[in-house]
């Protein structure tokens, strides 16, 4: 189930860090209520030595404007934000989507949204001028994707020895094969049952190292993750439930959103 989610700010303009992942992660937590906030970042749902949240967020829709240097520290003066980095974007408005596959977070975020209805967000007051719930597609067991978020999967047991982790590339064999462990387990916790005989693989379609290649801080960790066009195929369950919780791993960081993509050509007749 997912919604769509839209701030703006009484003064007009929102700054934002260019990595800025946590601080949408911690916006969505202050709106969950302090029962479902709690449960989620202390425990999660778990399963084995792995902690999940089942949910999961894109990056923001809006094209925000680069600011730095004399530029930067005026506008800030001007809406009265003190700390700020080298480099921000400006926004009129932030638009996000926020997914998951249980009704009672997406009601629980839902409901708290709007009683709430003003958030903050580094000394900046939003108010939430619209919220949507969206229709899921209809899932085929073959689709073209676009990320709506980089797509992430890593281990921390890789062949480098780096105890931060070996972030795997779309072309590589275990992108893949890992990232259909990564919806088996969620299957089982969301579904309460094994995933046997089903299966997901994923593959470039359109995706270039040099456009897609995204390397996001979060908080001060670096995460690699990858944009782009994307072939789905496999059992629908498996392709539904990463629709709702996100593909890869370190989902509820904003990382693995997805949405069915069309040509042009099909685009044109629908």
């Amino acid at each position: 189930m997912r919604l769509k989610i839209s701030y703006e700010s009484l003064k007009g303009e929102i700054l934002l860090p260019i990595h800025y992942n946590y601080l949408i992660h911690s916006l969505i937590y202050s709106s969950f209520s302090n029962k479902l906030a709690t449960k989620l970042h202390n425990q999660g749902f778990i399963l084995g030595k792995r902690k999940f949240k089942l949910f999961t967020f894109s990056r923001i829709l809006e094209k925000g404007k680069l600011l730095q240097g004399d530029r930067l520290k005026e506008k800030a003066n001007r809406i009265g934000l003190k700390n700020t980095n080298k480099e921000m974007l400006l926004f009129r408005r932030i638009t996000f989507f926020f997914s998951s596959p249980f009704e009672d977070i997406i009601g629980d975020f839902g409901n708290k949204t709007l009683q709430e209805k003003e958030f903050n967000i580094i000394g900046q007051n939003l108010f939430v001028s619209n919220i949507e719930v969206l229709t899921q597609p209809r899932l085929e067991n073959k689709l073209l994707i676009k990320m709506l978020s980089p797509v992430t999967i890593h281990s921390t047991s890789d062949k480098t020895g780096d105890e931060k982790g070996y972030y795997y590339h779309p072309h590589e064999k275990e992108f893949t094969n890992l990232i259909e462990k990564n919806a088996k387990k969620k299957f089982l916790l969301v579904y309460k049952r094994e995933a046997d005989g089903l299966n997901l693989k994923i593959k470039p379609f359109k995706f270039s190292d040099e456009l897609n290649k995204k390397v996001i801080k979060f908080k001060s960790s670096p995460i690699t993750g990858y944009t782009g066009i994307y072939e789905l195929s496999g059992s629908r369950e498996l392709i539904a439930v990463t629709y709702d919780t996100g593909l890869g791993d370190r989902n509820s960081e904003g990382f693995g959103m997805w949405e069915p993509w069309f040509p042009k050509e099909r685009r044109r007749h629908d």
